[in-house]
């Protein structure tokens, strides 16, 4: 009988590709369209492997796709750097590594790329509009986690539920003394500004209000 086979493995499986793929889904719009394809094709995959309908690659195959997919992205962006590059690099990366999550680290690694790209959501909008989507992103990377940890433990889904809530809301008061308290940064966070567009100078290409959000910009020239 495989690893998968179980009813707790399987539940722990559920749980890891929904927390992957609902941070694949928050960058909809932001990278390519074939992007958010191959994510939720590895995540389909994997549901299939764990249930039995489906066997997951070899090693050849995930190598071969991992340069593939590496290639695509450095042909698109002519970088791997930056935002944009950076989060479409992330979510494929991520769909490779789902294929090969049947151990307990493996899971855990695609939790972690999960909230990666959570974060990585965050600093592409910070809408107030999209605050229940991140909230909802990290609940469920929560109960990925318990799951993916101790996944023979006996917790029901409601239990767990209340868990990883109550862990949330132990945080939220630590979260809110780090937004009051940690020092602001000069410039845009990390140094992420708008890559196409021109901060101290003018760019080679020019578009209607490019001037004035030149001249509305705070960062530093010097």
């Amino acid at each position: 009988m495989s690893e998968q086979s179980t009813a707790p493995q399987l539940r722990a499986t559920h749980w890891v590709v929904g927390a992957y793929l609902l941070g694949a889904l928050l960058h909809l719009g932001q990278v390519p369209w074939w992007v958010i394809v191959v994510a939720c094709a590895a995540a389909a995959w994997a549901l299939l492997a764990a249930h039995g309908h489906a066997r997951l690659p070899g090693r050849v195959f995930k190598v071969s796709l991992t340069v593939l997919l590496t290639g695509a992205v450095l042909a698109m962006f002519h970088t791997l750097n930056g935002l944009n590059a950076g989060s479409a690099l992330l979510v494929l990366m991520g769909a490779v590594k789902l294929l090969e999550a049947v151990a307990r680290r493996d899971r855990l690694i695609v939790i972690g790329v999960a909230l990666y790209m959570l974060l990585a959501a965050c600093l592409v909008s910070q809408q107030m509009l999209r605050a229940p989507l991140y909230l909802l992103q990290t609940w469920v990377c929560c109960m990925a986690l318990l799951f993916a940890a101790h996944p023979d433990a006996p917790v029901s889904g409601r239990a767990a539920a209340r868990i990883s809530a109550r862990s949330l809301g132990f945080a939220l008061p630590l979260a809110l003394l780090l937004f009051v308290l940690f020092p602001r940064l000069s410039g845009s966070f990390w140094s992420l500004g708008d890559a196409g567009q021109a901060q101290t100078g003018l760019s080679d290409t020019m578009s209607p209000g490019s001037i004035s959000e030149l001249g509305t910009s705070f960062d530093p020239v010097f």
